[in-house]
C-alpha cells in the first residue's frame, strides 16, 4: 500500500503563536506572499490587491458561521452544553431547517453527566418569551447525539439559536466567547447560515479591499461549502491515506458557474484564478470530480443531491478539462431546469493531489499534521516547510485568528 507519513507534516508551534484574539483592524494583518518563482515577502493584507494580476477572479465561501454553542439544563439543574453540528429534519440543508417553525432535528455533540436517550432538557437562560423551549435527546452514542428541539409557533429555530446561542470557537482559542467574535468570527460577505466553524480565510477582507480589487477588474465567484468540526478533527493515523476525511455540505449556483466558465474562456494567462481559502478549493475541485464521474458513466440525468467521495480523484480517470467539466455541469443543469448544484463532499487534497482550477490560495497558517496543511502542500510541495518557518521567525500569528497568506502554486512540486 502506498505510505504517506504524517509525520512529514509536522512543525513545532509555541502557543504564543495561536491568535487568541482578533487584530483590532481586519486588513492590517500580515501577508505573507509566496511567489511563482519561490521567491518570499512580507506585506500586509492591505497591499493584496498590488499582488494579484488585474483582471483575475477570486472563489469565495459565502458560508455564515451559526451560534452553534447552545446551553441547557437537565430537569435536576445540571447544566449542559449542546453543540450544533449538522441538521436532519426538517431538510439536511440548514437555511430550510433554520427557518423551521415548532420543530427540528440536528446532529450534535451533547457535553454534561448522565446524559441519556430521551432526557428532556430546557434553556439554561431563556431570553425568548413565551417559547416553552425544550431539547429532547433522542439517540446517544459516543461519537454524538441526536437532539430534537420543539417550541411555539410564533418564531424560527434562526431567532431561538440567535437569542441563546453562542459562537463556535475553536478548541485552540482558550477563552470563552466574547461580543467581539460575533462580528469578527464572520466574513463582511458571509451570506448563508449553516458553518459551525468559520471561513478564516476571508477574514481578512474589508470593503475597502473588495473596492480596490474591483477597480483592478478583479472580480468574485460566490460558492457556498458549511464548515463543520470536522476540519479541526486531527489525522490519527501514521499513514495519511488511511484517515478517514469528514463530509461537508456545499451549494453552487448555475449562474456561478456560467460566471466561473466565461472567464476561463476569455482569461489569459496573467489573469488567474484564486482560492480564498481551503474550503473554495474543495467545493470547486469536487465539482471537476463529479463532472468527471458522471461523464465517464454517460449518463444525462443529474440526481441531487450528489456525493463526493474522498478518494474519487485516485479512482478516477480524468477524461475532462476544467472548463470543459464547467460547461458539461452547465449542461446538464439547464437541460434538467435546475439552478443550483449542491450535495456533500468528503474530497481529500493530498500532496500527490494535482489543483485543477487554482494558480493561487489565500489562506491562513494551519496546525501542524492537519488536513489542511495536507491541502496547502498541493500547492507548493514541500515548500510548506520553509513558508512556515519564515512566518515564525518574523511572528506571524497562527491559526483562525491569525495572518495570512498567499500561496501561488508550484508547478513542480
Amino acid at each position: 500500500m502506498e505510505f504517506i507519513s504524517l509525520d512529514d507534516f509536522d512543525y513545532f508551534l509555541p502557543k504564543e503563536k495561536i491568535a487568541q484574539y482578533p487584530i483590532p483592524e481586519r486588513d492590517r494583518s500580515k501577508l505573507l506572499v509566496f511567489d511563482k518563482n519561490k521567491n518570499i515577502k512580507h506585506l500586509q493584507f492591505i497591499n493584496l490587491p498590488d499582488v494579484i494580476p488585474e483582471g483575475s477572479i477570486l472563489i469565495r465561501n459565502i458560508s455564515k458561521v451559526i451560534p452553534a454553542r447552545l446551553f441547557f439544563k437537565k430537569p435536576t439543574g445540571g447544566r449542559v452544553e449542546i453543540l450544533l453540528l449538522e441538521p436532519i429534519l426538517p431538510s439536511t440543508d440548514p437555511q430550510i431547517t433554520l427557518n423551521s417553525n415548532c420543530f427540528c432535528s440536528w446532529k450534535t455533540l451533547v457535553r454534561g453527566k448522565n446524559i441519556k436517550q430521551n432526557l428532556e432538557l430546557y434553556p439554561l437562560n431563556n431570553e425568548i418569551e413565551n417559547q416553552h423551549i425544550v431539547a429532547i435527546v433522542k439517540e446517544k452514542n459516543p461519537d454524538y447525539a441526536i437532539v430534537e428541539f420543539y417550541w411555539n409557533k410564533n418564531t424560527d429555530f434562526a431567532s431561538i439559536i440567535t437569542s441563546l446561542g453562542r459562537i463556535p470557537l475553536p478548541p485552540y482559542i482558550s477563552r470563552k466567547d466574547e461580543e467581539i467574535d460575533k462580528i469578527r468570527y464572520q466574513t463582511i460577505y458571509a451570506k448563508t447560515p449553516g458553518s459551525v466553524a468559520s471561513h478564516t480565510a476571508g477574514l481578512h477582507f474589508t470593503e475597502n479591499i473588495i473596492n480596490a480589487l474591483l477597480k483592478k477588474s478583479i472580480d468574485f465567484v460566490d460558492v457556498s461549502l458549511h464548515i463543520g468540526l470536522g476540519t479541526f478533527k486531527p489525522i490519527e493515523t501514521r499513514n495519511v491515506l488511511e484517515h478517514k476525511m469528514h463530509f461537508e455540505q456545499f451549494h453552487v449556483e448555475l449562474d456561478t458557474l456560467k460566471k466561473l466558465s466565461t472567464f476561463l474562456n476569455k482569461s489569459h494567462s496573467e489573469q488567474i484564478c484564486i482560492a480564498v481559502g481551503t474550503t473554495s478549493v474543495r467545493t470547486l475541485e469536487s465539482l471537476f470530480w463529479f463532472a468527471n464521474k458522471v461523464f465517464s458513466q454517460k449518463s444525462k440525468n443529474l440526481s441531487l443531491p450528489v456525493e463526493i467521495d474522498q478518494f474519487i480523484w485516485r479512482n478516477l480517470q480524468t477524461k475532462l478539462k476544467p472548463i470543459e467539466a464547467l460547461d458539461f455541469l452547465i449542461e446538464l443543469l439547464e437541460r434538467q431546469n435546475k439552478q443550483s448544484l449542491y450535495g456533500n463532499t468528503q474530497l481529500f487534497i493530498l500532496p500527490t493531489y494535482e489543483i485543477q482550477f487554482f494558480h493561487a490560495l489565500i489562506t491562513n497558517f494551519h496546525q501542524p499534521k492537519s488536513t489542511l496543511l495536507l491541502l496547502i502542500s498541493s500547492f507548493v510541495g514541500n515548500e510548506w516547510k520553509r513558508i512556515y518557518t519564515e512566518a515564525l521567525n518574523n511572528n506571524y500569528r497562527f491559526l483562525s485568528y491569525g495572518d495570512s497568506s498567499i500561496l501561488f502554486k508550484v508547478r513542480n512540486k
